[in-house]
């Protein structure tokens, strides 16, 4: 839903170098002629061709003629099933975050095997001079290079993963000329300021002969905007990024930066010492590697080689045939709040002991209370960690605060709140019970009302609005309501109503006013097509006008949600409240009879003849009118909606994307993410599974699970915004979704996204502790026999009355007190804490 407008400064020449070479690299990964995209020429906003896209034609399927969604939808589940490779090669890992959760110091690791410290600046907003300094901050940067004559790692060739493939200590290797490089990493807290980063390089000779191992280490603090590109560039790294630095020393096995000691080197079997300069030659690295070529490994590309070195640690050892021999660095991650305290401590702990603390902190972050993912297929329960994790670590505490500031993630632009991301990165944390985190971040996400920095619209107020600290979207009230609203719902926390119960009524007093001003009618006495709508606002970060995808869907959906709760409460406002509710629906559906078309397209943006408005063609398809079936304004059985579907299908879909921008780039996991609640609410089931395999397979890298804004076809370098705070929720989300969907409190979906032939292979599925409107459930799904498995649900409060399961496993339910409807909906007498079923194929 972003298109980033804020201007970021980088190094220019680096990053046209960077793309070009980037292009060389990658040319060995690009797969077969990608698909074409095609559209109807008809386009809501004025002047939108097809060609506006890269789009020619009126058909959507690719050159095969195999991959149209609705083909692939139309398959038998074996087919769906098949292993199949993947069509285009995923994302690659790019910035691998592996500090502790909730820190504003982020750690990152890249497929350069480098890693850095970049610190999330706080309290910035849109002030140029505040922008500026966070852009320009010095980052800490620890690099390695191998051998001798020395090269950096080609990103290309490493390899990155996670510890135990869920917990975020993190392990790059790489190997040529014979020889294995292996290094972790791991960040482990001191105390609330400071952190302490271990590095363990090894080094594995796989000659048949003796062989001198080298490894060399970089330190040294850099602006950011001169090392690190902006990060919707392809990820590139090469010698450029080698640079001086020579305030930084090595005195003994201490680390000094100036006078400051700020890390040290545990030599362990290798000699290590200061090297303050070494020079080579082009003919150094084509004489001592140019045999090893006739071997397949081992040639240095000249964007690696290191001809020219200050300042460096170097270890080296003569390591024999199949002989490891290794060393470790420990940093104080924090340079400037370093103490001699905080050292002596750093000193006394060793790597293992680093490392247990670093992999303990993580481990007891998901263990308690919360929900648990039991289903061995394609990794589920370590994505469903990941994703948690990533998200904690997103949210950031800073010292002498108590609220968490939810950060969207990337690296450039990783220091603004939007808070509709926020919301939906929180939103799934409330499913999976980490409440304390969810209402830290409100109290943030509330900071912001009243607070300076609100939305931007011809608003008649902006009392009770709630702002963000990124570019300023009108639908943040409506978001923070659905996220506040949520929390109460699902956590029944009776505290939070005195803490926020006065916040909530400012914020929806707020929407009332602003859509009661616009009910006016012309001079003439005729209607104006924005009628009770939000003002013209800013919609997005590409969207200035009257946005009624970006802006009324989602204020609406706040407004929905508050007036649930105060029903819920008892509160005397919400009659009226709900009466105000009916009345913006009934003019979001007149709006949208005026915005539909013939072909049954519904356009997002409505048209006010002389009034300016600055719309972003590509995001046509990624800020669709899909939500309004999922927010209370149009049932997604309507026919408005139906025939809305059908054009979307037949035209917006590209294979297996609902997101695309363009022939290459597809904006991921948000569009699928809507489409698959659709599609479970229809009881398109196929369809809702294969948008959960879309995003599992595209919307992230496949090594260590890290989430992207987009995904590029033909570039997996390409990675903008990983990790990516609100594709995590929503991956954890679908994931749920597939087992238990919440239509709405008094009504479920079981297995809507779930094969029956998964269920059989794996034998045990489950979700413990799945926090629900009703309760906490555990759900089980048991193989019984080669063809069926029972189904068996456990609530500490209530299960809903309604249930449904798909018509093709054939439930039968093993419960006193149910009775079934028809082939798939059941009704539940009372309110039971226990059901059972059997699924068959």
């Amino acid at each position: 839903m972003r298109e980033r407008r804020v201007v970021y400064q980088y190094n220019l020449n680096s990053m046209k170098k960077g793309l070009f070479l980037c292009c060389c690299a990658m040319c060995s990964l690009l797969l077969q002629a990608q698909t074409g995209r095609n559209m109807s020429v008809e386009q809501c906003v004025p002047g939108i061709t097809p060609e506006s896209f890269g789009c020619k034609g009126d058909s959507m399927v690719d050159d095969s003629g195999k991959w149209s969604f609705l083909t692939l939808a139309n398959q038998s589940w074996p087919q769906l099933l098949e292993e199949k490779p993947f069509r285009y090669a995923p994302p690659r890992t790019i910035n691998l975050q592996i500090q502790p959760v909730h820190s504003p110091s982020w750690v990152y690791v890249n497929p350069s095997m480098a890693v850095s410290r970049r610190y999330v600046p706080t309290d910035l907003t849109n002030d140029a001079e505040k922008i500026k300094a966070a852009q320009t901050q010095d980052d800490m940067l620890l690099q390695f290079a191998f051998d001798d004559p020395a090269y950096l790692p080609d990103f290309n060739l490493t390899k990155l993963s996670l510890k135990d493939n869920r917990y975020p200590v993190a392990s790059a290797d790489y190997y040529a000329n014979d020889v294995y490089y292996h290094i972790t990493y791991a960040v482990a807290a001191l105390d609330e300021e400071q952190h302490a980063l271990c590095v363990h390089i090894s080094v594995k000779n796989e000659s048949a002969s003796e062989k001198v191992a080298h490894v060399r280490a970089k330190l040294g603090y850099y602006p950011e905007n001169e090392i690190f590109d902006y990060h919707y560039i392809p990820f590139y790294w090469d010698n450029t990024k080698w640079r001086p630095y020579d305030k930084v020393s090595l005195r003994g096995a201490d680390i000094y930066k100036e006078d400051k000691r700020i890390g040290r080197v545990i030599p362990g079997d290798m000699q290590v010492e200061w090297e303050r300069s070494k020079t080579y030659a082009d003919k150094d690295y084509e004489e001592v590697l140019y045999p090893q070529v006739w071997f397949g490994s081992g040639y240095v590309l000249p964007p690696y080689r290191l001809k020219s070195m200050q300042d460096v640690i170097h270890a080296h050892k003569s390591v024999k045939p199949n002989e490891t021999a290794s060393f470790s660095i420990k940093l104080l991650v924090d340079d400037a709040q370093a103490t001699e305290r905080h050292f002596d401590r750093l000193a006394s702990l060793s790597p293992a002991r680093l490392e247990q603390a670093a992999l303990d902190a993580y481990a007891k972050e998901l263990s308690g209370d919360v929900a648990q993912l039991d289903f061995n297929k394609n990794h589920w329960p370590d994505i469903f960690s990941v994703m948690q994790l990533s998200i904690k670590q997103m949210l950031i505490k800073y010292p002498g605060k108590s609220s968490y500031q939810p950060a969207q993630g990337g690296s450039s632009e990783r220091f603004y709140v939007w808070v509709f991301e926020a919301v939906h990165m929180l939103r799934a944390m409330l499913r999976t019970g980490q409440f304390d985190d969810v209402k830290r971040g409100l109290d943030f996400i509330f900071s912001l009302q009243d607070a300076g920095c609100p939305p931007v619209g011809k608003f008649t107020t902006t009392a009770g609005a709630v702002g963000t600290t990124g570019p300023r979207w009108a639908n943040t009230t409506g978001m923070a309501l659905v996220l506040a609203c949520e929390y109460y719902l699902y956590s029944r926390d009776e505290a939070f109503i005195e803490q926020f119960l006065p916040k909530i009524l400012k914020a929806v007093r707020w929407i009332e006013g602003e859509v009661k001003a616009t009910r006016k009618l012309n001079a003439d006495g005729s209607r104006p097509s924005t009628y009770g709508l939000m003002p013209w606002a800013v919609g997005c970060d590409a969207d200035t006008g009257y946005c009624l995808s970006d802006t009324d869907v989602f204020t609406f959906w706040g407004f929905a949600k508050a007036v649930d709760f105060l029903e819920y409460i008892g509160h005397p406002e919400a009659a009226t409240l709900r009466n105000q509710l009916e009345m913006y629906r009934q003019d979001l559906l007149a709006a949208i009879d005026l915005l539909k078309r013939p072909d049954g397209y519904i356009g997002r943006i409505v048209q006010e003849e002389g009034v300016k408005q600055d719309i972003q063609p590509k995001f046509e398809i990624t800020d669709s009118m899909t939500p309004i079936a999922l927010v209370g304004i149009m049932d997604p059985r309507a026919d408005t909606f139906r025939k809305f579907m059908d054009f979307f299908e037949n035209h917006y879909t590209d294979g297996e994307f609902m997101g695309g921008l363009d022939r290459e780039i597809m904006y991921t996991n948000q569009c699928e993410h809507y489409w698959q609640q659709v599609y479970l609410k229809l009881g398109e089931w196929k369809k809702a599974f294969i948008l959960v395999q879309t995003c599992l397979r595209y919307g992230m890298s496949q090594d260590t699970y890290q989430t992207a804004e987009r995904f590029s076809k033909r570039n997996p370098a390409f990675a903008p915004w990983q990790p990516n705070g609100s594709a995590n929720g929503r991956i954890i989300d679908m994931m749920l979704n597939s087992f238990y969907y919440e239509n709405s409190a008094d009504f479920i979906t079981l297995l809507g996204a779930m094969p029956f032939e998964w269920l059989i292979e794996t034998g045990h599925s489950s979700v413990r502790n799945l926090y629900t409107l009703t309760g906490k459930v555990t759900m089980n799904v048991d193989r019984i026999t080669d063809d069926a498995c029972a189904v068996k649900l456990v609530s500490d409060g209530y299960l809903p009355a309604h249930i449904r399961i798909p018509a093709h496993l054939n439930a039968k339910s093993e419960s006193d007190g149910v009775k079934q409807m028809t082939a798939e909906t059941f009704v539940l007498s009372g309110k039971m804490k226990e059901v059972s079923f059997v699924v068959r194929k």
